[in-house]
């Protein structure tokens, strides 16, 4: 028995030059998009991490100072009249300590450091820190500096961080000196203010806290 069946074709053809045209643009269109999203991602967590870093090592510097000021009896944003600043840098806050109040040095033994200087300092060529500017800091006795400052924090902002003191009377470093700035109420009480460069995107993010003196009342005064 034969089953006949007439006027049925059945015809393969491919895909034709244009149809292929069309399909490599869409997909190199969905590549393309799919690449720029994955290149905003990292960027993204990219920035992300710099600000996570900077926020960390700002604070970290922060609390270093703070323990600085705890260990004080007196703080200034100016040095001794004998005191010599080097040169190109930026006196921000002079701190006063105990004679009895010993620190390690360099090479590992205890000495008495009753001074202690911060600077500021813009980066110079030939120098393996980020820029614009580094925070410093020196020890002393007597109003005499010993050894060269020492680099304490990099990637300092140039200009001076945004913020005001809620402490009467309180003596301002100044905001020429970049990135990091202080308010000083009766040698005790002090307001710090620092300020870093966000890299790649240039952004700059701040903080700031209170710190007070341990001898005599440390309480800020409104």
């Amino acid at each position: 028995m034969k089953l006949m069946i007439k006027g049925w074709h059945h015809t393969r053809t491919g895909f034709t030059l244009t149809e292929l045209l069309v399909a490599a643009l869409i997909g190199g269109i969905a590549v393309t998009m799919a690449g720029w999203g994955m290149v905003a991602l990292l960027q993204n967590n990219q920035r992300v991490e710099e600000q996570a870093t900077t926020r960390m090592n700002l604070s970290r510097a922060l609390d270093f100072i703070s323990d600085d000021i705890r260990s004080a009896i007196k703080v200034s944003t100016t040095a001794p009249s004998d005191w010599t600043t080097p040169s190109d840098y930026n006196l921000v806050m002079f701190i006063e300590k105990p004679a009895d109040n010993p620190e390690e040095q360099e090479d590992g033994t205890l000495a008495s450091t009753p001074q202690v200087a911060y600077y500021t300092r813009a980066k110079t060529s030939g120098i393996n820190w980020r820029g614009p500017m580094i925070l410093y800091r020196q020890k002393g006795s007597g109003n005499v500096a010993q050894g060269n400052p020492q680099a304490l924090i990099d990637g300092i902002a140039d200009t001076s961080p945004n913020c005001s003191s809620n402490l009467t009377e309180a003596v301002d470093s100044g905001t020429s000196k970049g990135g990091f700035r202080v308010f000083v109420q009766h040698q005790r009480n002090v307001k710090l203010c620092i300020a870093g460069l966000v890299m790649p995107t240039n952004t700059i993010y701040q903080t700031e806290t209170l710190a007070a003196v341990r001898s005599g009342s440390a309480t800020p005064t409104p």
